[in-house]
């Protein structure tokens, strides 16, 4: 994992602002085992307002256009998030 990339920014191409202020965040798997990922201000804020099933949810577009990461337990718990929240999104 870069430490230079909030991981939402980067799984959609975007730069990351203000690389050195990013925050390291603690997502859980469905059996509660927490994966470490990086995130930028307007991101960490975006979970800690929505919690995470919502802030994951809003993000599902990450997996429709993946190509390939080096976050793979992420994009996972992303992935079952999703799948176990379709009715939120359509």
């Amino acid at each position: 994992m870069s430490d230079k990339e909030c991981t939402i920014c980067k799984h959609y191409g975007i730069r990351t602002e203000n690389p050195d202020s990013l925050e390291k965040e603690q997502i859980y798997d469905e059996v509660g085992t927490p994966v470490t990922i990086m995130l930028c201000r307007k991101h960490s804020v975006d979970l800690f307002r929505n919690g995470q099933r919502k802030f994951l949810v809003q993000h599902y577009k990450i997996l429709v256009d993946i190509i390939s990461s080096d976050e793979v337990k992420f994009l996972d718990i992303l992935e079952r998030t999703v799948r176990d929240n379709l009715d939120d999104i359509y």
